[in-house]
């Protein structure tokens, strides 16, 4: 049972600033994700807690234990890398087995871990393949069953889904989920992948630059972001993000297209709008935004239109039934009480 506490932590190299006074505390058995975007520190982040980099600056605790300057193999963590790892020339049960071997424990208790670990991940029918011999997914999936063979203090995952097809990927999701609660480790878990993020963290920790931008619960982060950055990142189409101007009432995207709501003050801001919250608007004087038809994608489920307004794209994501054309005039009415504005210059939130 193990709680993380980064304190000041800044990461350095030859002038580049890759994480910048990071403050963070991951609770006992928590799984926490750090989500961003490519270079934005959150894979080390998670290297300085294996101990594979050391911190510039600042301090790293395992419980009340400092364990800056501690080999990784002293932490007692378990890790899965993109790269995979795996020893070329040992079979799938070899590398499965290899971190119990490592501590000598008898070879009946190995091989039953063994079977267990590689029937979570479905690879009960490769053991005695070597690496080579395997798919990209495959390899991944050995790398995560020698990852859960033992039970580490730590969990420590570097987009360990990211070569598995989607079918496998949804799957394992919902796995890892269930081991982490069902093994109650500590679990950090680093991704680009925001539906990865919603759907297996306890808390989400999301990064830009080096600087942790928010870090909460993921329904939270979904509806109260701390800035636009944030609320463009979580979503699946992604959240509008309008620039223009306010006035007492109404808002006028790019200095010219109208959008018929009242904004919370008068000057430069950004408009959110996430697109599962616009309806067609099918009475008269009922519309928020006019437009027209950019493009017309139908999802199965659902349907996405996009207009374009002064440069701007803004997406509806409308019933499965609606059907419109490229082109076509389009009205939308934008619920109210699901607005949200953030300073232009900032990019904060704003409260109402």
């Amino acid at each position: 049972m193990t709680t993380l506490r980064l304190q000041g932590i800044d990461k350095k190299w030859d002038g580049f600033h890759a994480v910048k006074n990071l403050d963070l505390q991951i609770e006992d058995r928590e799984f926490l994700v750090l989500l961003g975007p490519s270079g934005c520190g959150k894979t080390t982040t998670m290297r300085m807690i294996a101990g594979l980099e050391e911190p510039t600056s600042g301090d790293l605790y395992f419980d009340a234990q400092r364990v800056n300057g501690i080999a990784p193999r002293l932490r007692d963590v378990s890790m899965v890398f993109q790269n995979y790892g795996l020893y070329p020339h040992m079979t799938v049960r070899d590398n499965i087995a290899y971190p119990l071997k490592l501590r000598r424990q008898p070879a009946a208790e190995i091989e039953a871990a063994v079977q267990r670990a590689a029937g979570r991940v479905e690879l009960q029918h490769l053991l005695q393949r070597l690496p080579a011999e395997l798919s990209g997914g495959q390899r991944q999936r050995v790398a995560l069953a020698r990852s859960i063979v033992r039970k580490p203090r730590v969990f420590l995952m570097d987009e360990p889904l990211s070569n598995l097809d989607a079918k496998l990927r949804g799957t394992m999701r919902a796995e890892l989920r269930h081991l982490a609660r069902e093994l109650e480790v500590t679990t950090v878990y680093v991704t680009h992948d925001q539906v990865e993020a919603m759907t297996l963290a306890t808390r989400v920790a999301i990064m830009k630059e080096g600087v942790l931008q928010q870090i909460d619960t993921p329904e939270n982060i979904y509806n109260r972001p701390a800035n636009a950055f944030v609320a463009g990142f979580i979503g699946s189409p992604a959240m509008n993000l309008l620039h223009g101007d306010g006035d007492q009432e109404r808002f006028l995207v790019g200095g010219g297209h109208v959008v018929a709501v009242q904004p919370p003050r008068a000057g430069k801001l950004i408009l959110g709008v996430r697109p599962e919250d616009v309806q067609l608007a099918r009475e008269p004087g009922t519309a928020n935004l006019l437009g027209e038809v950019y493009a017309f994608e139908l999802l199965g489920d659902n349907t996405l239109v996009t207009v374009k307004l002064e440069g701007q794209y803004f997406v509806a994501k409308l019933e499965k039934g609606e059907r419109v054309k490229e082109c076509d005039p389009i009205a939308f009415c934008i619920r109210p009480k699901r607005l949200y504005w953030f300073d232009a210059e900032s990019g904060d939130r704003i409260d109402q």
